[in-house]
């Protein structure tokens, strides 16, 4: 047999089978569902994550042969499973098979940028589903009222309030028609109800997906099991609580935790098949990281099969929405000190506290930060670690993922700082200043770039309220601040620059260092000392504290030691409410 081969962009089960492509087995996820007596099932799992490709495995499993006689896919599909996993499991799964008629609806394309053309693209949508099981027209199965709104569905002419009970109708007809309960497969239930909120119709799109989605699961005697899948279960408008009591599993809970995306042993299988194991440990950095459920560690698929398509094309950053990308500023600008602070915390590779709500309310996205960071721990673009309750909330200890996400949360630096056309000219004289080896220079453009981009609001923000506390943790709040801000600069550097935060070198760790790519440039070295304007040392005296503990603790020795470059730079800066100066070493 020809030797399997990766295939992108197919998310359809049969078609990937039979194009004999790389298949990582997920099929026990139908042994899953059939030893779960929960009738709704909603599964949340990032964007890519293999939802679709799952969701149309189970339809090719669970779905009778005639509801596809017009799709002319008439024929036993065991064919698809016979080599994998389920079939391993014992008659008792396999008697199940081809024996349920099924609905299968995918929001995934209805996305666009007005509620007409969405609204346009769910009713396409329903219409094909309905056409795809236009047998029921011609027998008995349904009266000839209801055979007028199923044309009308059809060709796309039926009244709104028909739309409410296209899955409790649709489920009834098939029930009749067959003599057994349905199967409802709804696939990125969430995306249009996302573009809604961005794009302003959040509430027409709200409404119409209740009607449905109520209507269809809530004590529907037609119905055997439900599925949906989404990024997020979304808590406005009792979509969910209406529900009979759905069993939810987002990425915090342990059910199907190893269903979507891929395991490491899965990961190592692959490669092995493919070959390609020679770089397996950079993979790992790249694209493993994810925590779902309690403990299990989930790489990014999406990722893994655009690298192992064509290995030749080297580690990089695959999976990048730039719509996510903003949602990130948006939750720095939440709080402009407090989340910048955050971000730049989470890619200096620290873990940060955070409340973590399973249910999103979209329209606190923009106004609740712990909704915000909710969103992004469910989207994809942070793990959580561990957790524990606080004041009868769950808190979390989140940190960036890996290598790929951590690039996507520089480049919201990098944009944070490239907004105005000025600060940009302001980065890139300090990057050739650096090249020159032109301290002095780059001094004084540091300066005025600071004086221009933190504003007195941005330092006030830090300053502690309560008179008493000890000014030493004051500082510590200045110091969090001013490390954030300059760790934002030189992550604009990264493609010149290796760029280390409190790395040890030496007796010790220094603020930043700047290790040169072409290894004909200069390393540097940063040590920060920061006080308050109410402190009583002057600018100097901290910019020569600076400088003596680059030699204290022999910072150029252990650079030299660790990386074998002659060529260092050693800066001591002093910070002093907004001013700034430094002294050469």
């Amino acid at each position: 047999m020809a030797k399997k081969q990766v295939l992108l962009g197919i998310d359809n089960f049969r078609k990937l089978i039979d194009s004999n492509g790389y298949y990582v087995d997920k099929t026990l996820l139908i042994k899953d569902l059939i030893d779960r007596p929960d009738q709704i099932v909603l599964v949340t799992r990032p964007r890519r994550f293999g939802k679709t490709l799952n969701m149309s495995m189970l339809k090719y499993f669970f779905e009778l042969p005639a509801c596809r006689q017009f799709e002319l896919e008439q024929e036993d599909m065991s064919y698809l499973f016979k080599d994998l996993n389920i079939f391993k499991y014992g008659e008792e799964y396999i008697r199940e098979l081809g024996k349920y008629p099924v609905v299968y609806l995918t929001l995934k394309n209805a996305k666009q940028k007005n509620w007409e053309d969405t609204l346009y693209n769910l009713k396409l949508t329903i219409a094909n589903e309905y056409k795809r099981h236009k047998y029921l027209l011609s027998g008995e199965a349904l009266s000839e009222y209801e055979k007028e709104v199923y044309n009308d569905i059809i060709n796309m002419k039926a009244e709104k309030i028909e739309y409410t009970n296209v899955i409790l109708n649709l489920t009834e007809y098939l029930k009749r028609y067959f003599k057994e309960n349905c199967i409802v497969i709804i696939d990125e239930y969430d995306t249009p109800i996302q573009s809604g909120y961005t794009y302003g119709y959040f509430e027409e799109i709200i409404e119409f997906q209740k009607g449905i989605l109520v209507k269809g699961f809530k004590d529907n005697k037609a119905l055997k099991q439900g599925l949906l899948t989404g990024i997020m279960k979304v808590a406005q408008e009792s979509i969910f609580s209406d529900f009979n009591n759905p069993l939810v599993c987002t990425v915090l809970a342990e059910e199907f935790s190893d269903k979507f995306g891929f395991t490491e042993a899965e990961v190592r299988e692959m490669a092995k098949y493919l070959e390609c194991t020679e770089h397996l440990e950079d993979i790992k950095k790249w694209y493993n990281g994810y925590v779902f459920g309690i403990n299990t560690v989930i790489y990014n698929p999406w990722s893994i099969i655009k690298y192992m398509y064509n290995p030749r094309n080297g580690l990089k950053p695959y999976w990048i929405n730039t719509s996510d990308n903003r949602m990130i500023k948006e939750v720095m600008q939440l709080d402009k000190a407090e989340g910048k602070k955050v971000v730049e915390r989470l890619i200096k590779g620290e873990e940060v506290c955070k409340v973590i709500e399973e249910n999103i309310v979209y329209q606190s996205v923009k106004d609740n930060p712990d909704v915000a960071w909710s969103f992004l721990l469910h989207a994809g673009y942070l793990k959580a670690n561990k957790k524990e309750n606080v004041r009868n909330k769950t808190e979390y200890k989140l940190l960036i993922p890996n290598i790929e996400i951590q690039t996507i949360y520089e480049d919201v630096i990098i944009d944070y700082f490239k907004e105005d056309e000025n600060s940009l000219e302001y980065m890139q004289n300090i990057i050739k200043t650096l090249h020159e080896e032109n301290v002095e220079k780059f001094e004084r453009i540091l300066r005025e770039l600071y004086l221009k981009q933190v504003s007195y609001h941005d330092v006030k923000s830090v300053r502690i309220s309560i008179e008493d506390i000890e000014e030493v943790e004051q500082d510590k709040k200045y110091e969090s601040f001013h490390h954030g801000f300059l760790l934002g600069l030189f992550v604009l550097m990264r493609e010149q620059y290796t760029v280390e935060s409190n790395k040890e070198f030496g007796l010790g760790r220094p603020d930043m260092v700047l290790i040169p790519k072409n290894t004909n440039d200069a390393a540097y070295i940063f040590e920060f000392k920061w006080e308050s304007t109410k402190g009583s040392k002057s600018i100097d005296k901290l910019t020569q504290e600076a400088m003596s503990q680059i030699i204290e603790k022999k910072y150029k020795e252990g650079l030299v030691a660790k990386y074998k470059h002659e060529k260092i730079i050693c800066i001591g800066v002093g910070f002093k409410g907004k001013l700034l100066k430094m002294k050469q070493l």
